[in-house]
């Protein structure tokens, strides 16, 4: 898949930015592979200067994020694409941000930690609030499925009541 970035040139004008590959690097994951297709590491972002699209050159290679989230820059924002595998299943994990996905092949579903369980397909989306969930494949025909994330750092981790909800994985 084709991947471009625009800038402006000396004079403000709009050009599409020579610094972008042309295409989107796709690296493996436990569930399947993932493509980091934008990254910043500070919201709001500086336009002024191309400052992201050169911490994009390095973020797109790596898997994970340095920092406490991992599927994101801990002050910033990522946008990725995720495949996953026939038949694959994430374990559980919560990580400190806003994900809001739309689901664009296959069907997904998603359990809570609660136990509660929805089938999503081609089409629909969720907004994911830092919580404690995994991900299972049940397209039908052993097919893969894929969802692009838009993913934003939580200011700081999730507190109800006496309790304090933080990054978890478990595998």
């Amino acid at each position: 898949m084709a991947h471009y970035i625009t800038t402006h040139d000396t004079t403000g004008t709009a050009v599409f930015s020579p610094k972008a590959p042309g295409s989107q690097h796709s690296m493996p994951i436990p569930i399947g592979d993932i493509r980091i297709i934008s990254s910043s590491h500070q919201i709001p972002l500086n336009l002024s200067n191309e400052s992201d699209i050169d911490q994009y050159q390095h973020d797109r290679t790596s898997p994970f994020f340095p920092g406490e989230r991992r599927i994101c820059p801990d002050n910033g924002t990522a946008t990725c694409i995720i495949s996953m595998a026939p038949r694959a299943e994430s374990g559980m994990h919560r990580t400190m941000t806003v994900d809001t996905i739309v689901f664009v092949e296959g069907e997904v579903e998603i359990t809570l930690d609660s136990g509660e369980m929805r089938r999503l397909k081609a089409g629909d989306s969720l907004v994911q609030r830092g919580t404690m969930h995994k991900w299972r494949n049940v397209t039908p025909n052993d097919g893969w499925a894929r969802w692009v994330a838009f993913i934003q750092a939580a200011a700081e981790s999730v507190k109800i009541g006496d309790r304090v909800l933080e990054n978890e994985w478990v595998h």
